[in-house]
């Protein structure tokens, strides 16, 4: 009687410890959100907005039934990487594909989005919560070449402002268990380089060699800061960060003449490289510009936060 209390016993839990495995791994595998598709108008415009061409890898991260991806390769020319948890959107997304003709530009990946190499897409497309738009961003940050472009439909970044956005007007979305018509809209963002820090350049002059030290604070792509010459702290205007594209200009003051110097680089790394436009005073001209990083203790970025 004990030898058949203990075997139940054994029986009892290795079906419970299988019931538990079986669970958890259901649970692992849920949808972080409830499939609702994009409607195709709004795809376009967001695709339209993002510039897609033939160059671009476009990904999407929770592609639902595909169409995003298969509409960048379809219209749009360009390649693209739908990424979905759920087993049944990606058997969707294959068939569309194939339907589409598109198989050779497209392709789905089963996997948690979360633990996917995002690193080559030069497109992002969302159409997630909120939170998941937030707990997303830091992995965006990380992984991201500056200048990729990033457009969610319907929700936004919050302290992370868009570039731009758009309204498609009177549109037909799928909630469930209500359909509704309503105006939507839909969000775009560029990863900006990480320019936070000081810069040092110098500029040959009449009167010798100019050091300039420049100190730019950023968070996401909006960027301040103030040029050292002499001793004197001058802010910078117009400043502008595009992807890794910087400009700013200065108003300089050289042998008592006010010069107006309009200046456009791009960021690499602790390096930045362009050109320089001097209008007024005796350094009036244009001429090339090289600034470098000092990695000083108040080089601190407010990038992915």
């Amino acid at each position: 009687m004990v030898w058949f209390e203990r075997v139940s016993l054994s029986i009892i839990l290795l079906v419970t410890v299988w019931i538990s495995c079986i669970t958890g791994y259901s649970q692992e595998r849920q949808p972080d959100v409830n499939y609702v598709p994009t409607p195709e108008e709004v795809v376009i415009e967001m695709l339209k907005m993002a510039q897609v061409g033939p160059n671009d890898v476009v990904y999407d991260l929770g592609c639902g039934d595909g169409r995003i991806v298969i509409t960048a390769a379809k219209v749009f020319g360009a390649r693209g990487v739908g990424v979905d948890i759920d087993p049944v959107r990606i058997k969707e997304s294959n068939e569309n594909a194939r339907n589409a003709g598109v198989t050779n530009r497209a392709k789905f990946i089963e996997q948690d989005f979360f633990k996917t190499d995002i690193s080559k897409a030069t497109v992002v497309t969302l159409y997630l919560y909120p939170e998941l738009n937030l707990r997303l961003r830091p992995k965006l940050f990380r992984e991201l070449r500056p200048g990729t472009r990033i457009v969610s439909h319907e929700f936004d970044m919050e302290d992370w402002k868009p570039d731009n956005m758009g309204t498609v007007r009177n549109v037909k979305l799928y909630y469930k268990p209500n359909p509704t018509v309503k105006d939507t809209n839909y969000y775009y963002w560029v990863i900006p380089a990480d320019v936070a820090g000081t810069w040092h350049w110098t500029l040959a002059t009449p009167s010798g060699i100019r050091d300039y030290v420049l100190r730019l604070d950023q968070q996401f792509q909006e960027i301040s800061g103030h040029v050292n010459i002499k001793g004197q702290e001058i802010p910078i205007g117009n400043a502008r960060l595009i992807g890794d594209q910087l400009s700013f200009t200065l108003r300089d003051k050289t042998d008592k003449q006010i010069a107006v110097m309009r200046l456009n680089g791009r960021i690499s790394s602790d390096t930045i490289q362009g050109n320089v436009e001097v209008q007024g005073g005796p350094l009036k001209g244009s001429y090339t510009w090289t600034a470098r990083r000092a990695y000083l203790s108040q080089h601190l970025p407010k990038l992915a936060s």
